[in-house]
């Protein structure tokens, strides 16, 4: 189900449209910028400031409870009395007001994901929740396939690699994280609004061995089928460009979202954990690397016949 809620800020129209299947995280987001936006303009009625301590006393929550809040974080239950405070303190507008309450209300929806919160690491349902809004993805990996085209036995095989914790993970729990991947990547051949998908690879991804041969081989012709379809491109950056910028930052994900319902957002995946980054001028200096490592990237013609090539040598064709 999607909801689209209507209000006006910054004296233009903002069309704030939830997708239910996101669940909490997006609307948690959304509520956050625009309690700061409102914040930030409202005053006191000798003209100071209206500081973040004042708005947490005035709807009697804690300080860091109100920073969850306008920072759009989980572990806070954000209730309609509270919306209502909030907005008379900031002087919101009727259509602020009821785009809040709105928001409100979707943050309480728990998404397809929350019954394995158990299993996921910490706040990876905020990413999830960001990765069903995006209307497109700019992902660039040089070690591994990118969960999002992962076949479920290439997935397997990663997730009995030790996590970061170095606990090796029992079969019924590799399980569980193989349905939460695939069920993930149906953003990608959903009917309404397939996200686009651009998948930047380093050539290595292509000859790392796996367990099986058989199962390398199948994963990269998924890859090809994926790439024929008119969301999804796949372009291999090969041994021969030399040095380039991602191999400095590592892999990311760039998420963008229709109509700037939400700021550009990159995730960096890393051993210790990930990182979602969002502010302006760090989501320009990935939209850097994405330009260079884009110049050293094979065309999707030239990436499909190489990934092709590598799969009949795996299948032994």
């Amino acid at each position: 189900m999607v909801r689209n809620v209507g209000a006006v800020f910054e004296g233009s129209e903002l069309d704030v449209v939830v997708d239910d299947h996101a669940g909490a995280a997006v609307a948690r987001r959304r509520i956050g910028r625009l309690l700061a936006d409102l914040r930030a303009k409202a005053t006191n009625p000798d003209g100071s400031p209206i500081t973040a301590e004042q708005a947490a006393a005035h709807i009697e929550r804690a300080r860091p409870t109100y920073y969850k809040m306008e920072h759009g974080l989980p572990g806070v239950v954000i209730k309609r009395l509270e919306v209502q405070g909030l907005c008379d303190l900031f002087g919101a507008t009727d259509e602020q007001r009821r785009t809040l309450l709105a928001l409100a209300e979707v943050s309480k929806v728990k998404g397809w994901f929350h019954p394995y919160s158990d299993i996921l690491p910490t706040n990876f349902d905020i990413y999830i929740g960001l990765e069903q809004a995006a209307s497109a993805i700019i992902a660039y990996e040089a070690e591994r396939v990118h969960g999002l085209l992962q076949t479920e036995d290439y997935a397997r095989e990663m997730l009995r690699i030790p996590g970061t914790d170095g606990r090796i993970r029992d079969n019924a729990e590799i399980e569980r994280r193989v349905q939460v991947r695939m069920r993930r990547q149906e953003v990608l051949t959903r009917d309404v609004e397939p996200t686009h998908m651009e998948w930047i690879v380093g050539q290595s991804v292509l000859l790392r061995p796996t367990a099986s041969p058989a199962v390398m081989a199948k994963q990269l012709l998924h890859i090809i089928t994926l790439s024929e379809l008119p969301n999804v491109s796949v372009c291999v950056v090969p041994f021969d460009a030399g040095l380039h910028q991602g191999i400095v930052t590592g892999p990311f994900a760039m998420l963008r979202f229709a109509d700037n319902s939400e700021p550009p957002t990159v995730y960096v995946d890393g051993f210790m954990g990930h990182l979602l980054v969002n502010k302006p001028a760090e989501v320009d200096r990935f939209e850097s690397v994405i330009t260079a490592i884009r110049s050293c990237a094979l065309n999707k013609t030239a990436s499909k016949k190489i990934i092709h090539q590598r799969a009949k040598e795996l299948s032994g064709a």
